[in-house]
This record gives C-alpha cells, sequence and structure tokens, in this order.
C-alpha cells in the first residue's frame, strides 16, 4: 500500500506554475519617469504604497491590455498604431536631435583611450526591466497573436516583450505629453483600486 500511497500523492501534487520572465526595454528616461509618476501617487495619497513600483505598473497596462484580449475588442489598429508610433524607442541605435530623431552612424576611428568610446553625444542608455507573467496569460497573449495572423493579411510578427515594452513606452509618452486632470485622476483612482485588490 505504501507504493499506492506514493503513486497517488505523486499525481495529486500540484505541479509548480512557471512564470514567463518578461523583458521590457525602454530608455532610461522613460523609467525615471514612471519613478517619478509613483512618488506622485504615493505623495498626493500621503501614503507609502510599498511594493508599487515600475513592476507593478508594467504588469497593470498589460492587465489593461489584456481585458480588452478577453472581451475581444478589435485591436487592429491599436497594435499597429503601437508598433508605428513607438517601436522607434526600441533602437538602440536612435539618436535625439531637439525633437527629431535620426539613426546614429557609427564609423570606426582610431581612438587613442578608451575615454571617447561612449562619448556620443545623444545617444539614449536604455534599461531592461524583467516582469514575470503568469504562464496563463502568456498562453492567452500567444493565442490573440495565432488569431492575429490568421484573421489578417499582415502578420504580426510581434513577441510578448516588444509588446509590454510598446505599452509601458505609449503610457510614458502620454504621461510627458500631459494628460487632462480629469484623465490622471481616473488613472490614479484605477491604479490605485487595483494596488488594493493585489
Amino acid at each position: 500500500m505504501l507504493t499506492l500511497k506514493s503513486w497517488t500523492s505523486f499525481f495529486n501534487r500540484e505541479t509548480p506554475e512557471f512564470y514567463k520572465t518578461v523583458k521590457v526595454r525602454a530608455p532610461r528616461d522613460f523609467f525615471n519617469r514612471a519613478e517619478v509618476f509613483i512618488e506622485d501617487i504615493q505623495y498626493t495619497t500621503n501614503e507609502d504604497l510599498l511594493g508599487m513600483n515600475i513592476t507593478f505598473l508594467v504588469k497593470l497596462l498589460f492587465d489593461n491590455f489584456l481585458d480588452h484580449v478577453r472581451q475581444d475588442k478589435d485591436l487592429y489598429d491599436y497594435v499597429l498604431d503601437l508598433r508605428e508610433n513607438y517601436s522607434h524607442f526600441l533602437n538602440t541605435n536612435t539618436s535625439v536631435v531637439g525633437n527629431n530623431l535620426r539613426e546614429i552612424n557609427r564609423i570606426e576611428k582610431f581612438q587613442w583611450s578608451l575615454s571617447n568610446v561612449s562619448s556620443m553625444t545623444g545617444a539614449r542608455d536604455y534599461l531592461t526591466l524583467n516582469v514575470d507573467i503568469h504562464p496563463r496569460e502568456v498562453n492567452r497573449i500567444a493565442v490573440f497573436f495565432d488569431d492575429w495572423d490568421c484573421k489578417y493579411e499582415i502578420p504580426l510578427e510581434m513577441d510578448l516583450n516588444e509588446l509590454l515594452s510598446l505599452l509601458f513606452i505609449e503610457f510614458i509618452t502620454e504621461l510627458r505629453n500631459g494628460l487632462a486632470e480629469e484623465t490622471k485622476k481616473e488613472i490614479i483612482a484605477s491604479i490605485l483600486k487595483k494596488w488594493e485588490e493585489r
């Protein structure tokens, strides 16, 4: 009977869930802006919201997108616009001159010392944030991408890393452009509600 018990416990044992690590990549100044936004929320609420950080914000943006997917909303134009408007921020070879983006030409030159190696003016410093996503959510987005490829002539060819990065970049860009006071209050209220639900 001992053998039977060990076999049954083997089958009844819960399998551990392995989260997928998604890499959210954006210019450093976007992460700095996100930190300031979170600090502003803490300041306006007069609460020390321990654990409210950029990872929480990215997961919130992803959950919002996932809600739209699950409600079967047509996201065709939104996703294409997202990529068209913000994908240039994912390119590490772009430089900001004024408000215009341009490609950085990397020309090999002889250098006497290593001090000039990183002296490219206008080059952006990029950070990558690791965010763990539940396997069910990863699978739901994979099905969304597969459905897209079956439904539309233009294949999406996007992965979860790019999607989360673009959602984060879009949100920070909207913050920088200035939100209407009412919209900002709604966003903060929504964030605080999700914070309390966790």
